[in-house]
């Protein structure tokens, strides 16, 4: 298939109960994985780009690392008969231009840093460059911190309030919104609980379609339960690594004298398929392609 927009599959999601996952992806091999996984459960799935990605990709270039990726994610939605869109996660306003330009089916724009009401202006403008291409658009509100951030407080995350999200949402027109529930990006165990009061209070407000950044170090009821009251995308970064580099590790600690990269990103690859696999059924998304 050819890359599709998102934003079906989540509106159908967010009516029926299940969420959409959303994968990361750094490499060739981990893209590849994501939609082998969604192929095998018969799921839409969503490849996704971040910022840090680009920049590897693109050897610091995030143009270029956008380039790459933008012709991968074509090669790899034409390799599968299940639909696939291709997101770029938490960019700046000329990396979401420049995402657009190339073909990507969906951009979150990450105003965080702005005011307010400069967020929401610009969100707007991009959201309707976005429509008018036929792209989904994501936007943020709420702090989901990395916990390499030289700030990063665990009891000073900025949470969403609904007034925020219900403003946030009539006044630009996005398609979907993430919100800061207490998910902190980049967690390697799954020790976090979600403030899910505060969901259900957001979802009071907002009928737009909600989305867990974060995911990996939220402990699987509390992602279950959140997708009963309106997490409708999921996102999924360091549980895929975890099940990469660990089959790597196993890999090149069983021959030491190993020098053949395809013999271990081979295996690196095996086991994120069965991680996307997991995931994909965990949510609910299995079976809905």
């Amino acid at each position: 298939m050819t890359l599709q927009n998102v934003y079906p599959w989540i509106q159908e999601a967010h009516r029926e109960g299940y969420a959409i996952a959303a994968f990361n992806a750094n490499t060739m091999e981990q893209m590849q994985a994501i939609v082998l996984g969604a192929q095998a459960e018969n799921a839409p799935v969503i490849i996704q780009v971040s910022h840090r990605a680009l920049q590897y990709v693109g050897s610091g270039s995030e143009i270029r690392g956008l380039q790459y990726m933008a012709a991968l994610g074509q090669v790899a939605a034409a390799s599968v008969d299940v639909p696939v869109s291709l997101h770029l996660d938490h960019a700046n306003e000329n990396e979401v231009l420049q995402a657009i330009a190339l073909g990507f089916t969906s951009v979150m724009f990450d105003g965080d840093y702005l005011p307010f009401a400069e967020n929401i202006a610009t969100t707007k403008r991009l959201c309707a460059i976005a429509h008018d291409a036929g792209v989904c658009m994501e936007a943020e509100i709420g702090e989901v911190p990395k916990p390499d951030g030289a700030a990063y407080d665990p009891n000073e995350i900025a949470l969403t309030t609904p007034d925020e999200a219900e403003t946030f949402v009539q006044a630009t027109g996005i398609d979907i919104l993430a919100i800061a529930l207490g998910s902190v990006h980049g967690l390697k165990d799954k020790s976090v609980s979600l403030d899910l009061a505060r969901l259900q209070a957001i979802r009071a407000r907002v009928e737009t379609p909600l989305v867990l950044h974060g995911s990996s170090g939220v402990n699987n009821e509390d992602i279950a339960e959140g997708i009963k009251h309106g997490l409708a995308k999921i996102n999924i970064a360091t549980q895929l690594g975890k099940a990469f580099t660990g089959a790597v590790r196993e890999v090149l600690a069983a021959d030491g004298e190993l020098v053949d990269p395809r013999k271990y990103l081979g295996p690196g690859r095996a086991a994120q398929v069965e991680a996307v696999r997991e995931r994909i059924r965990f949510v609910g998304a299995a079976g809905k392609a």
